[in-house]
């Protein structure tokens, strides 16, 4: 395996410890204990936490040790407004194409499935999946990669939003509504549902991060 990559392997094993909740906000990085877990050297690490830094998964402090980031109310606020603005836009763009929806309805069965087991892991990973084939239904490789930009906190916030008390039942039917119009080729409506899909879940977030005695 060749050393260059060694950087992108570390991050993406941080990154998924991280994601799965393994790593919780606000936990500290130790670099000497990962360097010797993934056998290599501190400044592979370093690039390694460079990258994750970069995409807001972990911050720096002032004294230079380096934790999991953990997202305060205006970064949610940012996250989910900014969703919902590209996704307006995917949404209308999807229906006004009108392309194949095999991705978007395999992911909207696997949202119900999720619901019925009530498994929320598969739920999250369902509602990943739709978005990303929302996105790639539009065909517009500029908002693609500004989406693409947004992948690990887009991910995190996913994660986040499981503590908000939402139904899984509720949640399937909403991304179902949303595939419909998109399928229907809707656009009106597509761009109506997607443009607002977050806001329900992002306001309660924002609440609940901001609520009296909230540690950090």
């Amino acid at each position: 395996m060749l050393s260059r990559t060694l950087p992108t392997q570390v991050a993406h094993h941080l990154r998924e410890r991280i994601l799965g909740g393994e790593l919780a906000p606000g936990d500290r990085i130790i670099e000497t204990d990962l360097a010797t877990e993934f056998e290599v050297s501190r400044h592979t690490l370093r690039s390694a936490l460079q990258t994750l830094t970069h995409e807001g998964l972990l911050e720096q402090s002032q004294f230079k040790s380096t934790h999991v980031a953990r997202p305060t109310a205006d970064d949610v606020f940012e996250i989910y407004t900014l969703r919902n603005a590209l996704e307006a836009m995917a949404c209308r763009l999807a229906a006004q194409r009108v392309a194949n929806t095999a991705a978007m309805d395999a992911a909207v069965a696997r949202m119900r499935a999720a619901a019925e087991a009530g498994d929320v892991t598969a739920m999250k990973e369902a509602d990943f999946d739709f978005h990303t084939a929302v996105i790639d239904l539009a065909g517009h490789s500029r908002l693609r990669e500004q989406y693409r930009t947004l992948h690990a906190q887009t991910r995190l916030y996913l994660n986040l939003t499981a503590t908000v008390g939402y139904e899984l039942g509720e949640i399937a039917a909403k991304h179902a509504e949303l595939a419909d119009a998109i399928r229907r080729g809707d656009a009106a409506r597509a761009e109506q549902l997607g443009g607002a899909h977050n806001t329900d879940d992002g306001e309660r977030l924002v609440a609940m991060l901001r609520a009296p005695g909230r540690p950090g």
